[in-house]
C-alpha cells in the first residue's frame, strides 16, 4: 500500500494556510451590516480577512480570530453612502481604489475630507463620522477597527429615523453647515483631522539598512497610534529579509507585486507566494521573514497589533 503521510501537509504547512487570506478564493459579502438592509441608498461589500469589523458576522468560518485588530476591505459603489455612525476604538480607512468622502461630524456641523488611493483617514474613538462614493468609479477600501472584537457601531444620522439627504450629508441640515477640509484651515476642527489623515503623496520612505522602504501610516511620523500600528513597506526586487520574531502578531496585506512570506518552527521552513490583495497573519512569537524574487518591486502594508511595539533590527538575508 502506498505511504499516505508522503502527501500529508506537515502541522506547520497546515498552519500557515490557516493564517493566509487569499483574495480570489474570498467573497464580497453583500449583507454584512444588518442596518442597511432595505435601503439602497446604503449598499456596500465588505471582505472579511481579520475578525468582523464593523459586522456582526463574527462567525464567519473564512474569517482569521482576530486579536488587537481586525482586517477588511469594503467596496463602495458610486453614489451609496454609509450613514453617520461612531465606535468605542479607534478605526481607519485606507482607499485602494477610487475617491472616497469622509464626513467627520461636530454636533450638526460635518468636515469632509476626500481620500485617494492609498491615502489614510484614522477615525478616533466616539468621533461620528460617515462615507460616501461621490465619484466615477467603485471605491474599495481597507478598514481595520482597532478591537478583536468591537461593539457594535452607533449610529448618528441614519435614514430608518432620518430624512435620506439628511443622512447622506451624516446629519448636516443644510450645505452651509459642511466644510471642506483644508490643511490650512486654523478651525480646530480642521487642525485635529489634519492629524488623522496620512496623503500617500506626502509620505517620506525611511530606507532601512537591510534594503527596504518603510513609510509610517500608524505611529510615530504618521497618524497617532491608540492600539496598533503601521507602515507601508516598499520592497525592492531582489531584497530578502532574515527571520525575525514580534511579542504581537503582524499581518501583511500586498498592495502590489508579488513577496515571498516564510515561517520557521524546529528547524522546518515553510514559504508562501502572496499577490496583491492576498494577507497573512504571523502569530506572536513566530519566525517570520520576506523576500521579493519578483520581477517588479512590492508594496505591503504591515499592521502590528501594538500601538508602541519594541523595535525590530531588519537584517538583509
Amino acid at each position: 500500500m502506498p505511504d499516505t503521510n508522503l502527501s500529508k501537509p506537515s502541522m506547520l504547512a497546515t498552519e500557515m494556510r490557516a493564517h493566509a487570506g487569499l483574495f480570489t478564493e474570498k467573497t464580497f459579502d453583500w449583507d454584512a451590516f444588518p442596518a442597511s438592509r432595505g435601503f439602497p441608498d446604503l449598499l456596500r461589500a465588505q471582505l472579511r480577512y481579520v475578525g468582523a469589523g464593523g459586522s456582526p458576522k463574527t462567525n464567519d468560518p473564512s474569517t482569521m480570530k482576530a486579536e488587537h485588530f481586525t482586517f477588511s476591505l469594503v467596496n463602495q459603489p458610486v453614489g451609496k453612502f454609509a450613514a453617520s455612525h461612531a465606535h468605542e476604538v479607534v478605526e481607519h480607512f485606507m482607499v485602494l481604489q477610487g475617491v472616497l468622502t469622509v464626513g467627520t461630524v461636530w454636533g450638526d456641523e460635518v468636515v469632509e475630507v476626500k481620500l485617494g488611493p492609498k491615502d489614510l483617514l484614522l477615525n478616533k474613538s466616539g468621533r461620528p463620522h460617515g462615507f460616501r462614493n461621490d465619484g466615477v468609479e467603485p471605491v474599495l477600501m481597507q478598514i481595520t477597527v482597532g478591537s478583536g472584537t468591537p461593539e457594535m457601531p452607533v449610529h448618528v444620522c441614519h435614514p430608518k429615523d432620518k430624512d435620506l439627504e439628511l443622512a447622506r450629508r451624516f446629519g448636516a441640515p443644510n450645505s452651509d453647515k459642511v466644510q471642506a477640509f483644508s490643511p490650512e484651515s486654523s478651525d480646530w476642527r480642521h487642525r485635529e483631522l489634519a492629524g488623522q489623515i496620512v496623503r500617500y503623496r506626502d509620505r517620506r520612505p525611511v530606507w532601512e539598512k537591510a534594503g527596504f522602504a518603510r513609510m509610517a501610516y500608524i505611529g510615530e511620523g504618521g497618524a497617532p497610534a491608540v492600539s496598533y500600528s503601521m507602515d507601508m513597506i516598499h520592497l525592492p526586487r531582489g531584497v530578502a529579509i532574515k527571520p525575525y520574531v514580534r511579542e504581537v502578531e503582524d499581518v501583511y496585506f500586498v498592495l502590489g507585486g508579488t513577496i515571498i512570506v516564510g515561517w520557521e518552527q524546529d528547524g522546518e521552513v515553510i514559504e508562501r507566494r502572496l499577490g496583491e490583495r492576498d494577507l497573512l497573519f504571523n502569530p506572536a512569537g513566530r519566525p517570520h521573514y520576506f523576500r521579493n524574487d519578483g520581477v517588479s518591486d512590492a508594496q505591503f502594508t504591515m499592521v502590528i497589533g501594538s500601538p508602541a511595539p519594541h523595535p525590530v533590527a531588519f537584517v538583509a538575508a
